[in-house]
C-alpha cells in the first residue's frame, strides 16, 4: 500500500473511531440500547488498537481513548443499574448481561456471577437502609432467582451466539446507525477490525450443574438477607408496624413458592418465621418490661413525698361538686364523683395513667397476636406447588406461631407484675416515720386499682398482686387510724363526786330497765368512741375500707381494747377495795381530848364494820355498763370471741346472776344490730 493510501486509511479509520465515540454519547444519553452501545464500544477498542500500532500517533487519538474509557465506566454503571432493578425485565438482564460480556470480555459464567454480585450488593443496601425495605429485598432475591432460572437456560446462550456469529460491522444495526458512515468508511478499513467477531466463552455446565449453581448463590444470597433483616429489625419497637412487615414478607414468598428454584422453600419459610418471631417476642418483652416505670414512679412519688405538696381528693359531701360542670353528658362531674369514690388523688391518677397506657399497649398486642389466627395463608398458595405434599404451611403461621407469641408475650407480663411488685416492696421499705400512713394511703391505692386491672388469663389464678405487703401496709394506717381516733377510756378518770365524795352515778342509768335494772345501750364514751373511729376512717377515705383493712383496723382495735377494759376493770376493783376503808374513815368521831374511838366503842356501833350500799351499788353499776359495752364492742369487732378474756373478767367482776348476764348479752347483741350501720365502716360485709 502507498503512502497516500495509508494515510487515507488512517484518517478513515480516525474518523470513524471519532464518530463512534459520538454515537455511544448520544445512544447513552438517549437511554437507547446498552448492547448497541457495546458493539460500538467493541469496534472502538479494535480500531484503537489497529491505530496505536503506527509510529506517528496524533494528540488526538489519545484523547478519543480517554473518551472511550470514561463512556466504558458510564456503560458498566448502566449495565449494573439495570441489573439492580427489580423492575428489570428478563430480555433486559439478559441484554444487558450481553453487553457485559461485550465490554469486560467476560464468560456467560462470570456475567452470570456479576449479575448475583450486584443483586446481593442491592439487596444487603436496602436492608441497611431501612426494616421497611425487607419486602423489596426479598423480592429482589426471589426475581434474581427467577432470572438466573433464564440465564441458565438457551435463551441467554442464543444471544450470546448471534454475537460470535458475524462481525460486529456486519451488523444491521451498526451498519444502518446514523452518523457511523459504514457504508463510506469501511472499504478502508483493516481486515481484521472490519472483520472483528467478538469472543465469549459460554457455559459449560449441564441443566443438572447450572440447577446447583443457582441454590448455592441462594444459600449464600438468603444468609446475608437473614443477616440484614436481623440487623434492621434490631431497633425496631412498634409492635403492629413489625406484624405487618412480617405479613407482607410471608406472602411475598408464598405466592413465589414452587416457582422458584432455591436451596430450600420450607428452610426459607423457617428462617422468615424465626427471624420475626425472635423480633416480636423481643418487643413483647419490652412492652412489658415498660411497667418498671411504673414502679420507678411510685418509688420517686414516695421519695420525694416530704417536699411536695399532696392535694386530697376530696369528699363527695363537698360543697364544689355542687358547682361542677354539668355540660357535655356531666363526663366532667361523673369523672370527679368516680376520683372520689376511688380515691384517685394527683399522685394516684399519674401512676393509673401510665399503667392504663401500658395495659392497652399489652391489649392491643395480645389483639393483635389473635389476628394471626385468622390469617387465610392458604389463598395465597392456590396453584403454588409445594416440594413436599406433607408440609402442612397453614397451622404453622396460624397456630405454631400465634401461641408462641402469645407464650412469650403471658411470661413477659407474669415477669413484669412480679417485677413491679419487687418495686413496691422496695418503695414501703423506704417509708420513714414522716408521713408513713400517707404513703401507706398511697400505695394501697395503688396496689387496689392495679389488682382490678390485671388482665384476664396473663397471671395465674392464685396471684395476688403485692400480697405480702399489703397486710403491714393495712397496718400501719390501721395503728394511725386508731391513734387518731383518741382516747379509748370506757369509764371517767374520776368516778367520786368531790362535793359530797360518793362515786358519781354511771350516765343513763335512770333508763336502766328490768329487775334487777340492766343497762339498754352503752356508754357515751364507747359511743363517742366509735364515732370518733368511723370519722377516722372517712378522714382517710372511704375507698380504702375493704373488708381486708378493716379486719386488721379491728385486730388493732382489738388489742387496744383489751388494754382499755382491762385498765377499767383494775380501776374499779381498786376503787371497790377502798370503799370500806372511806365509809370507816367517815363514821369516825374524834373524842374529847382529840383521839379517835377506841375498837371497843366501834364494835358497839355495827355500821361502822360495813360498807356504805350506795358506794357498793354505784361499783357494781359501772362494773355492769363496763360489761355491757365490752360486749357492744365485741360485736363491733365481728368474732365474738376477740374480747373473751376481757369480758369475762367484766362479767366476774360485776357479780350479776345468769339470768342478768344472758339479758345483758341479748341486749347487747341487739342494740349492736339497730345501730351498726350509724358505723357504716365498721359494720360487718
Amino acid at each position: 500500500m502507498n503512502i497516500d493510501a495509508e494515510k487515507h486509511a488512517f484518517g478513515a479509520q480516525l474518523s470513524l473511531l471519532h464518530r463512534c465515540t459520538t454515537s455511544i454519547s448520544r445512544l447513552l444519553r438517549r437511554r437507547g440500547s446498552l448492547l448497541l452501545v457495546a458493539k460500538i464500544l467493541a469496534v472502538s477498542r479494535s480500531l484503537h488498537n489497529k491505530l496505536s500500532k503506527h509510529e506517528s500517533l496524533p494528540p488526538f487519538l489519545d484523547d478519543l481513548w480517554n473518551q472511550l474509557a470514561s463512556l466504558r465506566q458510564t456503560l458498566l454503571k448502566r449495565i449494573n443499574k439495570r441489573l439492580a432493578s427489580t423492575s428489570a425485565t428478563e430480555d433486559t438482564i439478559i441484554e444487558s448481561l450481553a453487553a457485559h460480556c461485550l465490554v469486560t470480555s467476560s464468560s456467560s459464567d462470570d456475567a452470570i456471577h456479576h449479575f448475583h454480585r450486584v443483586r446481593l450488593d442491592i439487596i444487603v443496601s436496602q436492608l441497611d437502609m431501612s426494616r421497611e425495605n425487607i419486602p423489596r429485598a426479598l423480592q429482589l432475591f426471589v426475581q434474581t432467582l427467577q432470572a438466573s432460572k433464564v440465564l441458565r437456560s438457551h435463551r441467554f446462550s442464543d444471544v450470546l451466539l448471534k454475537l460470535k456469529a458475524r462481525p460486529i460491522l456486519a451488523d444491521p444495526e451498526i451498519a444502518s446507525l446514523d452518523g457511523l458512515e459504514v457504508e463510506v468508511l469501511g472499504r478502508w478499513l483493516a481486515p481484521d477490525v472490519k472483520n472483528f467477531t467478538p469472543w465469549i466463552k459460554l457455559s459449560e455446565l449441564n441443566r443438572t450443574q447450572g440447577v446447583e449453581s443457582i441454590k448455592e448463590w441462594s444459600l449464600q444470597a438468603f444468609n446475608k438477607f437473614s443477616e440484614g433483616c436481623q440487623k434492621s429489625l434490631t431497633h425496631s419497637a412498634d409492635f403492629s408496624e413489625l406484624l405487618s412487615l412480617r405479613t407482607e414478607t410471608v406472602e411475598l414468598w408464598l405466592s413465589s413458592w414452587g416457582s422458584t428454584i432455591i436451596h430450600g422453600s420450607v428452610d426459607v419459610l423457617e428462617s422468615l418465621r424465626n427471624i420475626f418471631n425472635d423480633q416480636l417476642a423481643r418487643i413483647l418483652n419490652l412492652q412489658a418490661q415498660s411497667l418498671g416505670e411504673v414502679g420507678t414512679q411510685v418509688s420517686s412519688i414516695i421519695s420525694d413525698w416530704e417536699n411536695t405538696d399532696h392535694n386530697s381528693v376530696g369528699s363527695l359531701w363537698d360543697a364544689d361538686l355542687i358547682t361542677a360542670e354539668y355540660t357535655n353528658g356531666a363526663q366532667a362531674f361523673k369523672q370527679t364523683v368516680t376520683d372520689r369514690l376511688l380515691g384517685r388523688d394527683e399522685d394516684v391518677s399519674t401512676v393509673l395513667q401510665k399503667y392504663q397506657a401500658w395495659l392497652a399497649s399489652i391489649q392491643e398486642a395480645n389483639e393483635s397476636i389473635d389476628s394471626l389466627r385468622r390469617t387465610r395463608w392458604s389463598d395465597i398458595l392456590v396453584g403454588g406447588e409445594v416440594e413436599d405434599e406433607d408440609i402442612d404451611i397453614t397451622p404453622r403461621l396460624n397456630e405454631d406461631d400465634p401461641r408462641h407469641l402469645s407464650d412469650s408475650l403471658y411470661s413477659a407480663v407474669r415477669e413484669a407484675f412480679t417485677s413491679l411488685q419487687t418495686s413496691f416492696g422496695s418503695a414501703f421499705k423506704s417509708f420513714n416515720s414522716s408521713h408513713s400512713s400517707e404513703k401507706a394511703t398511697f400505695l394501697l391505692r395503688l396496689i387496689r386499682l392495679i389488682r382490678r386491672d390485671i388482665p384476664a388469663g396473663f397471671v395465674s389464678g392464685d396471684f395476688i398482686f403485692s400480697s405480702e405487703i399489703v397486710p403491714d401496709l393495712q397496718k400501719l394506717l390501721a395503728t394511725e387510724v386508731v391513734a387518731k381516733a383518741g382516747s379509748l377510756s370506757l369509764i371517767p378518770s374520776s368516778k367520786i363526786n368531790p362535793q359530797t365524795g360518793k362515786i358519781k352515778t354511771v350516765p343513763g342509768r335512770s333508763l336502766w330497765e328490768g329487775e334487777p335494772a340492766l343497762p339498754v345501750q352503752p356508754s357515751a364514751l364507747s359511743f363517742k368512741l366509735l364515732r370518733r373511729l368511723t370519722s377516722s376512717m372517712d378522714t382517710c377515705g372511704l375507698d380504702l375500707w375493704d373488708p381486708s383493712t378493716v379486719q386488721a383496723l379491728k385486730q388493732e382495735l382489738e388489742t387496744k381494747l383489751e388494754a382499755a377494759i382491762s385498765s377499767a376493770l383494775n380501776d374499779l376493783d381498786s376503787e371497790d377495795e377502798d370503799v370500806p376503808s372511806k365509809a370507816e374513815t367517815k363514821d369516825e368521831k374524834p373524842t374529847a381530848n382529840g383521839d379517835k374511838e377506841t375498837e371497843d366503842e366501834t364494835a358497839e356501833n355495827p355500821e361502822t364494820q360495813t360498807s356504805d350500799p350506795e358506794q357498793i351499788e354505784g361499783l357494781r353499776d359501772w362494773k355492769v355498763q363496763l360489761f355491757f359495752d365490752s360486749l357492744y364492742l365485741s360485736q363491733m369487732l365481728g368474732e365474738r370471741n376477740q374480747l373473751d378474756g376481757v369480758v369475762e373478767r367484766a362479767q366476774k367482776s360485776a357479780g350479776s346472776s345468769p339470768e342478768a348476764v344472758k339479758s345483758i348479752r341479748k341486749l347487747a347483741t341487739e342494740y349492736w344490730t339497730r345501730t351498726e350501720l350509724l358505723f357504716g365502716l365498721l359494720s360487718s360485709p
